[in-house]
């Protein structure tokens, strides 16, 4: 169940016995209920502007209040509330599930399906309350950042950011060291007349190579140019970093003048490091982890720290923290950082080239604070800890939103008990949700698909797969044909990899599904002999983790023989999906479906992928077979030959797809292939009527 055991909700529906069922149906599953309902606008408002409310449930009525007009409502008060809209028989058929979410609704349910209402309540609660936890880990980081700006202003070391050579900022350290009264009278001087000319060539060469490494160089000696003329000795450090979410490079100019040199490393280390435990301060840390996005982010939250500091006072918790940090700094690499976070609270970046294996480091660290003995005002006590890690494998993610994701494992751990290690696992979907900017061209095939979806501009085409063995086995492939507004078919291997780019195949593989079990059961109702389908199945639903629940029960509503149905994972996916690939085999052998590998027989341990999932079929590539035609080479055959006599013994049936030419269909042969399918054989049409027989014997 969610974490949020009480709800906040408010019922926008005429039915007192349908409100009374949804209240009893959440009861039921561990909810407490504070309930407002209404049927007028005015009331809905009154509760939306007033009311802590966690959802809304809006019945579809057409004397109720409309999706907009709540949406309206929600959006004016700023606030983040659900909407989930409850769709009665009377208006299944007239509102498709795509339109009611383009009109503003976050999901839906059917009013007469309760374990659909439970999922979905369930579903938005989660998604509620990761977005007040991402909300509010962005405040505090603001907050931070604010403070921040307030010590740059205030700090005596000299510092500035530059972007394309200019100064983008200054701070007064930096305007007092070089004369200039204000920000505007450095608003158009370029950095390199900032040092004689005879430095020039040295400062933009330390520029390069800190923009190229993507790290902080070494200080370099140079000499500076006060606003008078005069000269004076510097070092300058720089490195890349970002500022208002734009790249540019930091600076820091110290005058090297003897007596200063003590007071500016003084400066240095307060930038840098925590003055109680020796660790890395926050600012140095997320400008570290913005400077190099190769590694694992390790997020610990010491459990007891709280309870400690109420029980024992603010020394108690400094002393107790200096002991977690010594403990956590003596199992790190040399190459690893440890900063300060938050109270209670320890980041540790482990780069890519460190000697720590994150993972192990995490364990270890856990299992060190659990069986520490921390003495402090002469008491004695343990404590243990919470650790979340993300692995850095996506460059567009900021440092902030890397820590967020690291915070969020560590809170599931958390909420597992404590005493854990939990790795973030982020959402395909999500991953691939588009934080980059999206073409106009991806832009134009988005609403292509949208619209489809919506309007009902799909259909299916299917292509026969003969066997030369049985004429009796009737086997389609089943392909998605989609339309534009002028009715032409679009071609569905570009716009379904942008389907996959950004996460709607999912929704295009649901649609097929659906389509092929109805073709399935009208043939079954008309008559005895059903073929058999193999429908693709895209990454998106591999790795959605509740599509194999929604696939499970329309196969079971549809009442039809499991051994109709072969659903198709490319093996490229099945490669880089292995146990979500292993776990979906397992549910389609309890569901009597089948699973083929397509595209298969193009990598080095293609034979390990057969042995260890078992598929009922492995369907060979067009162009792995075009080049086993032409080419010479006894290697690769004899290669092919053991794999498809491996399959055979593994009673997997072995198809040769895409054979559009007749060298092509004579070099299977020799492999024991007998079931193709192709242009050669025939092209994939509208119906299910092809005459199997022509081909037998």
């Amino acid at each position: 169940m969610s974490e949020l055991s009480v709800i906040n909700l408010l019922i926008v529906d005429r039915s007192r016995s349908d409100i009374d069922h949804i209240a009893k149906t959440l009861r039921g599953d561990g909810y407490e209920i504070e309930l407002i309902d209404t049927d007028q606008a005015e009331a809905a408002r009154s509760a939306i502007d007033y009311q802590p409310l966690d959802l809304i449930l809006l019945r579809l009525a057409d004397d109720l209040p409309t999706i907009a007009e709540l949406r309206l409502m929600v959006a004016e008060t700023k606030q983040d509330i659900p909407i989930i809209v409850v769709v009665d028989d009377d208006y299944r058929q007239q509102h498709k599930p795509a339109r009611l979410l383009e009109e503003g609704a976050d999901n839906y349910f059917h009013l007469d399906d309760a374990d659909h209402l439970m999922a979905v309540v369930r579903k938005e609660l989660r998604h509620l309350q990761a977005r007040k936890r991402e909300q509010s880990f962005e405040t505090r980081f603001k907050e931070s950042e604010t403070r921040t700006q307030a010590l740059l202003e205030h700090i005596q070391e000299a510092l500035a950011y530059i972007h394309e050579g200019v100064h983008i900022y200054a701070n007064p350290a930096y305007l007092r060291l070089f004369g200039y009264e204000s920000k505007e009278d450095l608003a158009n001087i370029q950095l390199v007349h900032m040092v004689p000319p005879g430095y020039r060539d040295a400062l933009k060469s330390v520029l390069r190579r800190s923009i190229r490494s993507g790290k902080l160089v070494e200080p370099v000696e140079l000499s500076g140019v006060r606003s008078n003329g005069q000269t004076f000795p510097i070092l300058l450090e720089c490195a890349p970093t970002r500022m208002n979410d734009e790249p540019c490079t930091q600076i820091i100019v110290r005058d090297v003048t003897p007596e200063k040199s003590a007071y500016n490393q003084q400066l240095e280390d307060m930038l840098k490091f925590d003055d109680l435990t020796g660790l890395y301060t926050r600012r140095f840390f997320v400008e570290t982890l913005e400077l190099n996005h190769d590694g694992t982010v390790l997020y610990l939250l010491l459990t007891d720290y709280a309870a400690i500091r109420y029980a024992l006072g603010f020394e108690a918790i400094d002393r107790f923290m200096l002991e977690a940090a010594g403990l956590i700094k003596g199992m790190l690499a040399p190459e690893d950082l440890a900063g300060t976070f938050a109270s209670g609270v320890v980041a540790v970046f482990v780069p890519a080239n460190s000697a720590s294996d994150p993972f192990v480091l995490a364990e270890r660290i856990r299992l060190a604070v659990a069986e520490y003995s921390f003495k402090i005002n002469g008491k004695l006590f343990t404590t243990t800890c919470c650790i979340g890690l993300c692995k850095m494998h996506d460059s567009h993610d900021s440092a902030i939103q890397i820590l967020a994701h690291a915070d969020r494992a560590c809170e599931a751990a958390r909420q597992k008990g404590g005493n854990q290690v939990e790795t973030y696992d982020p959402p395909r979907e999500e991953a691939r949700s588009g934080r980059a900017a999206i073409s106009e061209q991806d832009e134009a095939s988005i609403r292509l698909i949208r619209n489809a979806l919506t309007k009902g501009r799909l259909s299916l085409f299917y292509q026969p797969i003969v066997s030369f063995e049985n004429a009796e086995e009737a086997r389609y492939k089943v392909y998605l044909q989609l339309l534009d507004e002028a009715d032409q078919p679009q071609p569905m291997d570009k716009l379904g990899a942008v389907a996959v780019r950004y996460g709607l195949m999912g929704a295009l593989d649901k649609w097929t599904v659906i389509r092929t079990l109805t073709a399935l059961m009208e043939i079954q109702q008309a008559t005895a002999n059903s073929p058999t389908l193999f429908v693709r199945l895209s990454q998106n639903s591999l790795t959605d983790k509740d599509f194999l629940d929604w696939f499970i029960k329309r196969v079971k509503e549809s009442r039809l023989a499991g051994d109709r149905l072969v659903l198709e994972v490319k093996e490229d996916n099945a490669d880089e999906c292995f146990e979500e690939t292993r776990y979906f085999r397992a549910c389609l052998r309890d569901l009597g479906c089948g699973l083929a590998l397509s595209h298969f027989g193009g990598k080095t341990h293609s034979d390990r992928l057969l042995k260890e999932l078992l598929p009922d079929y492995i369907k060979l590539d067009g162009s792995l077979i075009e080049r086993l035609a032409k080419a010479k080479d006894e290697n690769s055959r004899r290669s092919m030959a053991l794999l498809t006599q491996q399959a055979q013994q593994l009673k997997t049936r072995v198809v040769a797809a895409g054979v559009s030419t007749a060298p092509q269909m004579a070099s299977i042969w020799q492999f024991g292939v007998t079931l193709v399918q192709g242009n050669m054989v025939a092209e994939a049409g509208p119906k299910l009527d092809f005459d199997f027989k022509q081909y037998a014997g």
